[in-house]
């Protein structure tokens, strides 16, 4: 089923006929297409220089490689550093396993604590390269993914296209401004993506705009306090036990990179984010540790430790990774009245 992107200055569907420009239908506003992925960051976005020329790379060799030649693409020519680069590589190799995995927990948790609300359209927030729109693809008649990143979701776009892929749609857009009508999706998945965002407030007021009634809202989160594993995007233990200043630094002295493009949140950081835009409707639980590969008999442990609220909120904040849960709730005859 189709779903009608919407013009960032008066809100009305797109015309997305041309094969390399978007026409609002109401205002005549344009955004660039690229690839078949229309670019709504709004009017003064633009690619990096570095974006620029990984995109013009990409483009050039699309059609005659697989992914894993796109992938070679992108990562020689990324800004990515020393000892991270392997990294980065056969995490983007294996996103067709670690989506399902990631999916599956997302899902089975957040069945736990609401009831499923349909399947027909979800979004992938943040979504990369397509990790989870694989697995989202064959849960949800449509599933949308939204990235600002353009080398990324070229990489989704081959991946989803080499799976057969066809119930999809790519946007270039951010999560502060999400290019759709209120209450299109059922879904809304978001893995490894609020530790990137530096208006989580703002990202999470979109998402609950734009679900559904009884709509679900589902995201991983790094904990900033986490006490047992080293920061993931920097393989450094406790930089978020600094100020976040102090952090900046601290990296820069041991690594010699930035560390401008990641902000960890709290427990309590991440709570509040939630109430104010869900209200009552979510709950933070510890995510299931073998979704990341670690062994599936600490499930067990957790699910006992949540029986018991207070010492499960004190490991809350402490544990490596929280799992945000919210709901869209359907408004009641008594709210309509008010």
């Amino acid at each position: 089923m189709p779903v009608s992107i919407t013009c960032l200055i008066c809100g009305k569907p797109l015309d997305l006929s041309a094969p390399d420009v978007a026409t609002c239908t109401s205002c005549g506003q344009h955004y660039p297409i690229t690839c078949g992925i229309p670019d709504l960051r709004g009017r003064d976005a633009a690619n990096t220089p570095a974006d620029a020329a990984i995109v013009e790379r990409m483009l050039a060799a699309y059609q005659q490689s697989d992914f894993a030649g796109l992938v070679d693409i992108r990562m020689r020519n990324a800004p990515t550093y020393g000892d991270l680069r392997g990294h980065e590589m056969g995490y983007l190799l294996t996103l067709k396993e670690r989506g399902r995995g990631m999916v599956e927990m997302f899902h089975s948790r957040a069945v736990e604590y609401f009831p499923s609300a349909g399947n027909e359209v979800a979004l992938d927030l943040g979504c990369g390269s397509g990790t989870s729109m694989l697995a989202l693809a064959k849960k949800y008649q449509t599933v949308v993914g939204l990235e600002p990143s353009l080398p990324d979701l070229i990489l989704a776009r081959k991946a989803l296209e080499v799976e057969g892929v066809t119930n999809f749609q790519l946007v270039q857009a951010y999560g502060q401004h999400i290019p759709y009508p209120e209450q299109s999706f059922n879904y809304i998945n978001a893995l490894n993506v609020l530790e990137h965002v530096f208006e989580p407030e703002s990202v999470l007021t979109e998402a609950h705009r734009v679900l559904k009634p009884d709509g679900i809202f589902a995201a991983d989160s790094r904990n900033r306090f986490d006490l047992f594993l080293p920061e993931p995007h920097v393989k450094i233990r406790w930089v978020g036990l600094f100020p976040r200043r102090c952090a900046r630094r601290y990296v820069r002295w041991r690594l010699g990179v930035g560390y401008d493009a990641t902000r960890l949140l709290s427990y309590g950081e991440l709570q509040r984010g939630l109430h104010k835009s869900f209200g009552r409707e979510y709950c933070i639980v510890f995510p299931y540790v073998n979704a990341y590969g670690g062994p599936a008999w600490v499930n067990g442990w957790l699910r006992r430790l949540e029986r018991l609220p207070v010492l499960s909120t004190l490991a809350l904040w402490v544990f490596p990774s929280h799992l945000a849960l919210a709901r869209r709730r359907r408004q009641s005859q008594m709210d309509r009245k008010r």
